[in-house]
Order: structure tokens, then sequence, then C-alpha cells
């Protein structure tokens, strides 16, 4: 292969990355050409994009990506996953694949530019989507706020209802010093 096709294929490697840091390596050794086209297809419906690589030009591009890490799941036949809503949907997407087919096999990825292993791409897929996190630490935050707006606009709160209270527990403590003088006379 020249060198000017090895170019092409680096460039077009690094344009379909498009600056994504997150992506999947994987093994699709023993997989059949319709089992592979299925899986392939299954996967665009996700906005997931799967390519083979050239393990000697990907490690090439990684390392100029920053992600010269990602060497070391480069050994045999090697494709990448990338895309998707996030890394948690990639994850889980292709994990749930790889565990119907039985034969693909995750090497390993990047989250964010950090090299992780095939166990920690496993606990991404238990983690909840982005979505789901956004909303959690937004009800965290909104939180202490509700609570506080919820006990201004409570009938107790108003300043008439605070003057009621107040004179309650003066005429209970009028009451209490009118009743105490008569018990003991």
């Amino acid at each position: 292969m020249s060198k000017y096709v090895k170019e092409l294929m680096m460039n077009q490697l690094r344009s379909d990355l498009d600056g994504s840091r997150s992506l999947l390596i994987l093994d699709l050794k023993d997989l059949d050409a319709t089992t592979e086209h299925q899986f392939r297809r299954d996967l665009r419906k996700k906005s997931i994009r799967l390519r083979v690589l050239k393990n000697s030009l990907a490690r090439r591009v990684f390392s100029d990506l920053g992600m010269g890490g990602l060497s070391r799941f480069l050994d045999g036949p090697s494709a990448i996953a990338w895309g998707g809503e996030g890394i948690t949907e990639l994850a889980k997407e292709v994990s749930a694949k790889v565990k119907t087919l039985k034969k693909p096999e995750i090497k390993g990825g990047a989250v964010e530019g950090v090299i992780v292993g095939p166990e920690q791409v496993d606990d991404i897929t238990k983690l909840p989507s982005k979505e789901v996190l956004i909303g959690q630490v937004i009800g965290l935050l909104l939180g202490p706020a509700r609570q506080a707006l919820s006990l201004l606009l409570s009938p107790s709160s108003t300043l008439a209802g605070q003057l009621e209270a107040l004179v309650k527990r003066q005429q209970a403590s009028h009451g209490e010093d009118d009743a105490t003088p008569a018990a003991a006379g």
C-alpha cells in the first residue's frame, strides 16, 4: 500500500471520528458476513458507527489524537465503534449485541480520551444515561429550593398566620398566669 493511500486512510479515520474522544475497540473475528451486517445495521439504527481498522494506521491516528494508550488493544482484527447519544448508550448497546451474538469481544476503549479496559466498559454499562444523571443533579439542586418555597407558601408562614400564632401563645401564657394565682389562693 502506498504512502499516499495510507495517508488518505488515516485522514478518513480522523474525519470519521470528528473529534469524538469516546469509542470502543472490538474484535469481530468469527462473525459471518450476515451476522456482521445485522450487527452493523442494528448499531446504525442507534447512530453508532462501526469501522474495521488497519492497526498500524489506527495507532498513528490515536497517537495524534492523544489516545496513544489505545494501541495496546490493537492486536489482531480490530474494529472501532463510536457515536450514539453518549458513551453510556454506546457501551450499553454494543455490550448487549456482544452478549446476544457471543462472538465479538470488546477489547477496550476510551471515555473522553481516558483509556479504559473491558472491565471498565462493563462498569459503564451499569451507569444511568447522561440525561438521567442531569435530571438527578437538577433534582438535588432544586430540592432545598423547593422545600424553602413550600415553607414560605404554607399558611403558617404568612404574616397573618404568624401573628395569630403569637397571639395564641400570649393568650395561652396569660391564661396560665391567671390560673396559677387562683389555684394558689
